[in-house]
């Protein structure tokens, strides 16, 4: 199985014949504030602590993680990232069949197939705007039994938030001993903390969140994911995880981070601003459609009387070295979709000029 992802300047810098930084990268949807002020006095504070292993318990950022939330330890499992979680997720919890909500993370279909896990796919529907419907997925339950569901929230690529409708569904059936576990991707939740699933656990014991610090903090280089869950799968999640798979410095980073309250208003200040103009701007070029959305990525698809996302996307690339991701590789998109990251404004103004000038003619 052959998955693309954003953020690839390094191979793309080598083709061009560019430097990486000289890459406007819309193609990542990462906090474009970069970590927080005084990320690197952090990190160079544990230097020393390098030539000893990394507390294979993780007990420094695990209790930030517990307090921030207001969760007890016992519901966290950290690992190296989201991914790491992901990979071991089928393993640790014996995950033979699951239900996978589409398009998605293409990671979790190779995951879990590399486990064994047989994948039945529900597809929601660009007519829907990328809206579950719940008796879309009381249906697919009901006609098939499942160990897990897997679930996007917000969705990734449309970045909406699961229905009200189906979040109370998963609740109502989260708690049925015979029932499945809804394992619920929760990375870029940090930009509409308020939606998360996290206040459900304590009276729910088949749900999971995936959680990352990589998305809101700025972090894609140091892979800090956790799992906040039911204190049994959290147990049997740690079970399964490498010793020191997250490394001293990604541990002491983490749980700073989570003490950076001004940081996150800025942010969430930031970006639901320019999410707001972005889209409208956006929304207003001839031939493209915004689809609604609450984390820091706008997905978009274009009149197919344009050229397709591919096109444009090495169009706008080799003219103004800016990289947008091309949706096709999504299983239930085509090559007429695109998605871009909400940056700082000034760069958000060059995309929108950008691509006003490929689409112009």
């Amino acid at each position: 199985m052959t998955i693309n992802h954003g953020g690839n300047i390094y191979e793309l810098s080598a083709r061009a014949g560019c430097s990486p930084d000289d890459i406007l990268d819309f193609s990542a949807s990462i906090n474009p504030l970069g970590p927080p002020s005084g990320f690197e006095q952090v990190l160079a504070g544990f230097f020393r602590r390098l030539e000893s292993y990394p507390d294979i318990r993780n007990q420094l950022l695990t209790e930030a993680i517990s307090k921030f939330h207001g969760i007890d330890p016992e519901y966290i499992a950290v690992a190296n990232g989201s991914t790491e979680l992901i990979y071991w997720l089928p393993r640790a919890l014996g995950i033979s069949k699951a239900l996978v909500v589409t398009p998605t993370f293409g990671e979790y279909a190779k995951a879990f197939e590399l486990h064994g896990t047989r994948l039945q796919k529900l597809f929601s529907t660009p007519e829907d705007r990328f809206q579950l419907r719940v008796e879309h997925l009381e249906a697919s339950l009901q006609k098939d039994s499942f160990e897990a569901v897997l679930l996007t929230h917000p969705s990734s690529p449309s970045g909406s938030l699961l229905d009200s409708q189906v979040v109370n569904w998963i609740i109502e059936h989260g708690n049925n001993p015979r029932g499945p576990l809804f394992l619920i991707d929760e990375v870029f939740i940090d930009f509409c903390e308020q939606a998360s699933l996290k206040r459900f656990l304590e009276r729910s014991q088949n749900i999971a969140l995936i959680r990352s610090l990589t998305k809101f903090y700025g972090l894609p280089g140091l892979r800090i994911g956790y799992l906040l869950a039911p204190p049994g799968i959290a147990k049997k999640v740690r079970g399964n995880l490498p010793p020191w798979s997250v490394n001293t410095l990604a541990q002491a980073a983490g749980a700073w981070c989570f003490t950076q309250d001004q940081y996150r208003s800025k942010t969430l200040e930031l970006v639901a601003g320019e999410r707001q103009r972005l889209a409208k701007e956006l929304s207003a070029i001839q031939g493209l459609d915004v689809f609604p959305a609450q984390a820091n990525y706008l997905l978009v698809r274009m009149d197919r009387t344009l050229e397709p996302a591919p096109a444009l996307k090495w169009k706008i690339f080799e003219e103004y070295r800016i990289l947008i991701r091309d949706c096709g590789s999504f299983e239930g998109l085509d090559d007429w979709y695109f998605r871009v990251a909400v940056r700082l404004p000034d760069q958000n103004d060059r995309l929108i000029a950008a691509l006003r000038s490929a689409l112009s003619g």
